[in-house]
């Protein structure tokens, strides 16, 4: 496509509002930041949520970028940010998993990892509002949530169980976790 410093011109007319830079800057950035993420996570589907997440917050946030000779890194701390926000929600649903597990000795569980009763109270009182923000959900957006999170499907997978297509699945993935982080924002 281009070379690395070709970049420039591209962020200069994408901030200036032109549509077709922006494109041409998003499939630089996916490119170039695939490949990171993708070795980052082992999973090609985590990938391409990641990546595509980002370049939605690099689009909404272009206007804040100050240098754009700091274009680069901006782009790899916002992934990051995502590839770690995305660790944390799968050790989330491992505790819910295991706190939810027939027979489970939470206590037990408590005193052996060293974890303090504030953190428990916390997690349990998370877990609490992600439950109750999940159940405002319609059932399509809750099962699409299920399929993805916690029984950790690829998009094919959802798209055969759901009778759509992959990019379907995905839409409607994100959209599901767009609505939850919604109602997560309005319950803070």
């Amino acid at each position: 496509m281009c070379d690395n410093g070709g970049y420039i011109q591209f962020l200069a007319e994408a901030r200036s509002g032109d549509q077709a830079a922006m494109g041409r800057l998003a499939m630089l950035v996916w490119e170039r930041l695939y490949p990171f993420v993708l070795r980052t996570t082992l999973d090609r589907d985590a990938a391409e949520d990641i990546v595509q997440e980002t370049l939605l917050a690099m689009l909404r946030r272009l206007g804040s970028l100050r240098d754009e000779e700091r274009f680069w890194p901006w782009i790899y701390r916002i992934a990051w940010s995502k590839i770690r926000n995305r660790l944390r929600a799968r050790r989330v649903r491992t505790l819910y998993e295991k706190a939810l597990s027939p027979g489970r000795d939470i206590e037990r569980d408590v005193c052996r990892t060293e974890i303090s009763p504030l953190d428990t109270q916390v997690r349990e009182e998370t877990l609490r509002e992600v439950s109750a923000a999940i159940a405002q959900l319609n059932r399509r957006q809750r099962d699409i949530l299920h399929l993805r999170y916690y029984e950790d499907l690829a998009y094919t997978e959802i798209a055969a169980r759901t009778q759509t297509t992959p990019q379907q699945a995905r839409v409607h993935f994100h959209r599901a976790k767009n609505s939850l982080k919604k109602h997560l924002a309005c319950r803070a």
